[in-house]
């Protein structure tokens, strides 16, 4: 039974809020570690491989007041989302009848939210690979949890129930490139990728990224789907820009937030073109 819209336009307005919330944590999570990183720092490529030679803790020590300023701001904006999505929660079972969807959705992104959290308390500032894959990718994993919920609220487009084993098969396909990303931007080579084995690999997974979403575009316009068509094949378009973009040299700090929040945006354009659950 469908619900009235009548009933979900609050639930809908918090998901609103939600969705901007969790996608500025996680475009403030990037700027700390991206200027942590070094990018965007002088002189370059050698104040980049100083930085990468020290360890997390020292790094954060040396934080200079914009990456402490956005520390508090990230902080707040979790702390934020954590209520508004607490609310969401009580809003979705207290409806009659139950707004399971919006449910699930709300307790996959506190779970998300939970985990990440732990992993801050015990990594703390630690550059290790799977603390940066696990807060990189977690955070992306709300983007795009927060994105199906909006889409829930009958605020977004719907999903292709034909193309969900592919829509799958490409949400993984971007989640592992977006890791290699992060583990690129992590590494003590990052200042001189040309020879890099991972840089490399990052280059061609891009190259695989692009064909693939370049697909799954295609095949949801033919479905009809033509906003979400449209609006992935600009993204990946814009991303492999991006992309390419950074390999002139030296890395300016807004380029990389902007491939950051590139990908943060395409893993939830692809994802909502997965059908919900009872979708033909």
């Amino acid at each position: 039974m469908k619900v009235p819209d009548a009933r979900l336009s609050r639930p809908r307005r918090l998901a609103w809020a939600c969705a901007v919330l969790v996608l500025a944590i996680t475009s403030l999570s990037a700027f700390i570690r991206l200027s942590r990183a070094g990018l965007g720092c002088e002189p370059w490529p050698h104040c980049q491989a100083q930085r990468a030679a020290l360890g997390g803790e020292a790094l954060a020590a040396s934080d200079p007041p914009a990456v402490v300023g956005a520390r508090v701001a990230h902080r707040v904006a979790a702390s934020a989302a954590l209520l508004l999505l607490v609310g969401l929660l009580f809003l979705a079972f207290a409806r009659q009848p139950v707004l399971r969807t919006q449910g699930r959705l709300v307790l996959a992104l506190l779970v998300v939210a939970v985990l990440l959290a732990g992993l801050g308390r015990v990594a703390g500032a630690s550059r290790a690979p799977p603390v940066v894959l696990g807060n990189l990718l977690g955070g992306f994993a709300m983007v795009a949890l927060a994105a199906r919920l909006v889409q829930a609220g009958g605020a977004g487009p719907r999903g292709v129930a034909s193309l969900r084993a592919w829509t799958l098969a490409v949400l993984a396909l971007v989640f592992v490139q977006a890791g290699l990303g992060g583990l690129v931007a992590a590494a003590p080579t990052a200042a001189s990728c040309q020879g890099s084995g991972l840089c490399m690999v990052h280059r061609v997974g891009g190259m695989l990224v692009v064909a693939a979403v370049l697909a799954l575009a295609i095949g949801a316009w033919r479905r009809r789907a033509h906003a979400m068509g449209a609006t992935l094949a600009v993204l990946v378009l814009v991303q492999a820009g991006l992309g390419i973009w950074q390999l002139a040299g030296a890395v300016p700090l807004a380029l990389g937030l902007a491939h950051n929040a590139g990908a943060a945006l395409l893993a939830a354009g692809v994802g909502l073109l997965l059908p919900g659950r009872g979708s033909g």
